[in-house]
């Protein structure tokens, strides 16, 4: 493998995308060149409605954290003066972050969301938010193992973190150096092509075995399938497109099937279900196990399914419908489905030991941003912006249609939570205390970026609903 040199960028440039970095397989030879997001196809304008204005107040909050504390004092990525930055290893906890923040802070620079500060608000200038973000981009795009080696990448959630750069990159297209995209190209296409003959996961077989007790593969499908989602928009001439594509829709489907699904006749993109299926990853009543449990965090799996109406919306071509299968289902469990005090009606997974806590009743709670557990959560209670953002993509998408109350009644209750506690900080982060202490807000390490990529979706999402970007396909591929 050649490792470009930062400082050779002028002599590079004229042969990147021929004798350098031919890539060395006949797949990924030809026809494998970007296609860039065309905003002239956009207006400019925004929504002016209140949940619209709030959601941009909340982004705008992420990005002043990012480019202020958190670039500055988190990461100390301002002391580092090589052309790229290192991230201090390749696990989740080095790169997940980073990629999050680069891609909330691309939405918020790309859709014009940004604001540059004034006394009271601090942000940096525009062309500095820029600067920091390309930085970004390029060092997470230039770290990855496919342009340098021993970089991350080829692991077992990496799909997830490059889904978050490559889609960054993308929308930064303009804005990044010749080299810089064709790293970022080469990522997405490495890691899309892991699953070229990847074998899909299951909870439980089409028999309704258990293979996976107390871990569905709901999630996991879901952000695998998001970089084949961000892959097929970004490079639709590629010669591996029909294989990333159909990749794409059978951990779709997969993700959110229930056990009641791998029989279905029903054709989705060009097959009939039981065709497609080889097991499930959902409960028939909608709910998603994992970490032994009933939780609804990992409900969240349809955001990164329907993922896909972000990135197909913005090439403005149709998603195929395979990535809004069963998140109407999944959503409407969160809404509607009555827990029972005192019961465990998932015994029938041996992982699953807990009875139902008091006093019982459906995870949302009407008129309140309150969340009810039915089991307990292993991530603090005070997370909101995941299930604000399905509220966004249940009314950009549609995918609300079972609910009792729609994603437009839910979305100011759950993105007002999230706003008030952003307000209580002066640099507009969102969580109080150390995420390590008893009874912390949010216990996952990487929380405020995890913020700042979902404030980016659902913003994404209301915006593209807003353009009249968004169409369906049920086209076989």
């Amino acid at each position: 493998m050649i490792r470009l040199r930062p400082l050779a960028v002028s002599a590079l440039a004229a042969v990147l995308s021929t004798t350098l970095l031919t890539p060395s397989t006949p797949a990924s030879a030809a026809g494998n060149a970007v296609t860039p997001i065309n905003m002239a196809s956009f207006t400019t304008t925004h929504p002016g409605d209140a949940n619209s204005v709030r959601l941009r107040a909340i982004m705008r909050n992420s990005n002043r954290y990012a480019l202020t504390t958190w670039y500055d004092t988190v990461k100390d990525f301002d002391a580092q003066t090589g052309a790229y930055l290192t991230f201090g290893g390749t696990a989740e906890d080095k790169i997940r972050p980073a990629a999050a923040e680069a891609f909330g802070l691309a939405v918020s620079l790309k859709l014009g969301v940004y604001q540059t500060g004034n006394n009271s608000n601090p942000n940096p200038t525009t062309a500095v938010a820029k600067a920091r973000t390309t930085r970004l981009i390029g060092s997470l795009a230039y770290q990855h193992r496919v342009n340098t080696a021993g970089g991350w990448g080829n692991a077992w959630q990496s799909a997830h973190w490059a889904a978050f750069a490559g889609f960054a990159g993308w929308l930064m297209w303009d804005d990044l150096s010749v080299t810089d995209r064709e790293y970022v190209r080469r990522m997405v296409e490495s890691e899309a092509n892991r699953f070229s003959s990847y074998t899909v996961p299951y909870y439980r077989t089409e028999a309704g075995a258990f293979v996976t007790p107390g871990d569905t593969k709901a999630e996991e499908n879901a952000w695998n399938a998001q970089l084949l989602q961000v892959a097929t928009a970004m490079m639709p001439t590629h010669a591996n497109y029909q294989t990333w594509m159909n990749k794409a829709i059978e951990l779709e489907l997969s993700a959110t099937a229930r056990p009641q699904d791998v029989a279905s006749t029903t054709v989705v993109n060009g097959r009939t279900l039981d065709t497609w299926l080889n097991g499930s990853n959902v409960n028939s009543d909608g709910t998603v196990v994992n970490h032994d449990r009933i939780h609804p965090d990992y409900s969240e799996a349809i955001a990164m399914t329907t993922h896909a109406g972000l990135v197909y919306s913005m090439t403005r071509t149709p998603t195929p419908r395979a990535a809004m299968f069963n998140a109407d289902v999944v959503y409407d469990a969160l809404v509607d489905e009555e827990h029972v005090a005192g019961t465990n009606p998932y015994s029938a997974d041996p992982k699953i030991t807990y009875t139902v806590a008091a006093p019982g009743g459906t995870i949302y709670e009407d008129g309140t941003a309150d969340i009810y557990y039915p089991h307990p959560n292993d991530w603090g209670t005070q997370r909101r912006m995941q299930f604000a953002t399905m509220d966004v993509m249940a009314d950009a998408f549609g995918f609300d249609t079972l609910a009792s109350q729609k994603g437009a009644y839910w979305e100011p209750l759950h993105a007002q939570k999230v706003f008030d506690m952003q307000n209580r900080f002066a640099d507009g982060h969102t969580y109080t205390g150390n995420y390590w202490d008893a009874g912390s807000e949010d216990t996952y390490p990487g929380r405020e970026e995890w913020v700042a990529h979902h404030a980016g979706w659902a913003y994404l999402a209301r915006w593209i609903k807003f353009q009249g970007a968004f169409t369906t396909t049920n086209q076989a591929y």
